[in-house]
């Protein structure tokens, strides 16, 4: 009987991160935890009553991880595209066990109700014809199945106040999305009406595996539509949408340090890029894909392959894959940094939101295998797992030094995984197997930051020649719940050992764990930043559009009295601000690289972290 176990998790919500997420910026990671400080400039008010048609396909996940305020009044369910399998548009509405921070529920138990998402009150009136509420939903999708007794819901609230049930699906594994039709009774036409959806969770009781109780249950929610003048038979939507992420153009690896990557891109980048799109209409369009790269550095915009027209007929779904040459030239010397964009151009008919598809290829001073988002958790399953290790292979493109380890660890109930203890370790490669022990940490460690990677600093720096093993090895027993990617696929590069013997590990996915060479880098600026920078700052959303929302997460930070600055990529000052905790306008600001450093003005201590502007 194998000794491990995977167990699915969302993302302590999502770049990344960015929310707390040390190394990685550019790529959603995490759901960050807001105030409730609403946006101090230019803010978006939520109206009391809106109009129809309404309709959200949840097209924004690249710009919150949260619902859109005009349209829902809570924000518990997580806005994205990793964990949805084969969506009906690019964008769906995750109902899991996590709260709007990232977290376990504080209130959770064996089974509970956990997320919501609750329309804003709707202008109806009586006597209107065909008003009908529709959806798609998929359980599980790359994510964690329901169990039976688990269900999502949909409710209505009455012109009294009350809510009645109208709609439930019971737990079941994944399965392609159905759609439902409800037609809306002449009670609830009203001003002020309102629906909404709630998901049940439950844990089980594993009193030997408790760390296995992090993020489960999932459901994906697309296409909510209201509106009057509808039919049984109105099911189509005129909208060619993109339904996938875009893929690394680096094979094998979704990062890599700038220094090694100029040395073998002939041999490591990927030729092809590939798009997945889905006509949700009944007739045919004619689709022409276009493909760009941007140095987010320099601002610089170039087409990568051949833009092309194709007619797509209703219902169908077309996986392309465009033959490319290296996008990645720049005048960067120590890292880079890009966006990758796919669009489609179709005619007037078309819903132009899920139009674009945008991924982030950073080279920095790290190697990455995972795309950045936990779908999975990994650790030994059992109450024998003192001296079980865990290696992830991989490789040097040109002799350097290790000097850190990066590992991401998922929420869990009641945070029970801080109690559990590892060690990092290091392994030669023997003939594509774990071999003889380079490291051993003397520290100890725990996951105690949970929804985010936590950077280990090795003791002493470690000399590769060319290919090698990272990972752990536990010293107490305990499922310890890392992040585990199901989106990308590095079978054979993961090995265990639970009894003294190396095995390979046959599930399909990529354990979060990056190990970071050479020396710390400095950002390609003219001018400086500040020189005395902490990392304990969190961006979210990043990329951003039109505000962000700014957040300490050291554990006791000093009281009162900072400032905000904002610098260009080329170390210009562009905003500066007395910062009290509110959200940040930054719609004055172009498209392109920012630092945002925030300053305490009494002690001189600085914060930062980076930004990307996204229109």
């Amino acid at each position: 009987m194998k000794q491990f176990s995977l167990l699915v998790v969302l993302i302590a919500g999502q770049l990344a991160s960015l929310q707390g997420q040390q190394p990685v910026t550019g790529t959603l990671e995490q759901n960050p935890a807001l105030t409730n400080k609403r946006i101090s400039a230019k803010s978006v008010s939520e109206p009391d009553t809106i109009d129809i048609p309404f309709i959200d396909d949840f097209w924004y996940y690249q710009q919150s991880p949260y619902p859109d305020p005009t349209l829902w009044t809570d924000k518990y369910v997580y806005i994205n595209n990793n964990f949805p399998d084969m969506p009906r548009s690019n964008g769906v509405a995750t109902f899991d066990a996590l709260d709007d921070r990232g977290q376990i529920y504080n209130d959770a138990g064996d089974s509970f109700f956990a997320d919501t998402l609750t329309s804003c009150a709707i202008r109806l009136q009586s006597g209107t014809a065909g008003v009908y509420l529709s959806f798609f939903y998929q359980p599980q999708g790359r994510g964690d199945a329901p169990e039976k007794d688990d269900k999502l819901m949909l409710q209505f609230k009455s012109a009294d106040q009350n809510w009645r049930e109208i709609w439930q699906a019971a737990g079941a594994s994944s399965h392609p999305f159905k759609q439902v039709l409800i037609p809306l009774e002449d009670a609830d036409l009203y001003n002020g009406f309102q629906f909404r959806f709630i998901n049940r969770v439950s844990f089980g009781k594993d009193n030997f595996n408790e760390g296995k109780k992090g993020n489960v249950d999932m459901w994906h929610l697309d296409y909510v539509r209201l509106d009057k003048n509808r039919t049984e038979t109105d099911t189509a939507a005129l909208d060619v949408a993109m339904i996938a992420p875009l893929n690394s153009l680096i094979k094998g690896y979704t990062a890599i340090p700038w220094s090694h990557f100029k040395k073998i891109y002939t041999n490591k980048l990927d030729p092809q890029i590939t798009i997945t799109y889905r006509n949700n209409d009944n007739t045919g369009y004619l689709v022409k894909r276009v493909f760009e790269c941007t140095d987010l550095y320099y601002h610089q915009t170039s087409s990568i392959g051949n833009t092309g027209s194709e007619n797509i007929q209703g219902g169908e779904v077309v996986s392309y894959r465009e033959e490319v040459l290296n996008p990645f030239e720049t005048p960067s010397t120590d890292s880079a940094f890009f966006e990758l964009k796919a669009y489609l151009v179709t005619d007037e008919r078309d819903r132009k939101e899920n139009d674009t598809v945008r991924s982030y290829q950073e080279f920095k001073n790290y190697f990455a295998r995972d795309d950045g988002t936990p779908e999975s958790g990994y650790g030994y399953e059992g109450i024998n797992a003192q001296g079980f290790s865990i290696a992830c292979r991989y490789e040097m493109f040109i002799p350097d030094t290790l000097r850190a380890v990066a590992l991401y660890w998922n929420p869990v109930l009641n945070n029970i995984t801080r109690r559990y203890v590892f060690k990092i370790a290091v392994w030669k490669d023997d003939n594509g197997r774990p071999g003889e022990q380079l490291y051993l940490s003397q520290e100890e460690y725990s996951p105690r930051e949970t929804g985010k990677f936590t950077v280990y600093p090795l003791e002493r720096k470690v000399f590769i020649g060319k290919n090698y093993w990272i990972g752990w090895q536990q010293v107490t027993s305990g499922f310890l719940n890392a992040g585990f990617d199901l989106n990308t696929d590095d079978r054979g590069n993961l090995w265990y050992n639970s009894s003294g013997v190396w095995l390979p590990d046959e599930n399909h996915g990529t354990l979060m764990i990056r190990p970071y060479a050479g020396k710390p880098l400095h950002l390609p600026t003219a001018t400086p930043v500040p020189p005395e920078i902490r990392s304990e700052l969190k961006i979210y959303p990043n990329p951003a559009s039109q505000h962000i929302h700014v957040e300490m997460t050291e554990s006791d930070p000093p009281t009162g009295g900072y400032e905000l600055e904002i610098y260009g990529s080329t170390g210009q000052l562009r905003a500066r601000c007395s910062f009290t905790g509110d959200i940040i306008d930054i719609s004055p600001l172009e498209q392109g690289l920012y630092i945002v450093c925030l300053v305490h003005r009494k002690t001189g201590r600085i914060w930062k972290q980076r930004l990307v502007i996204l229109r």
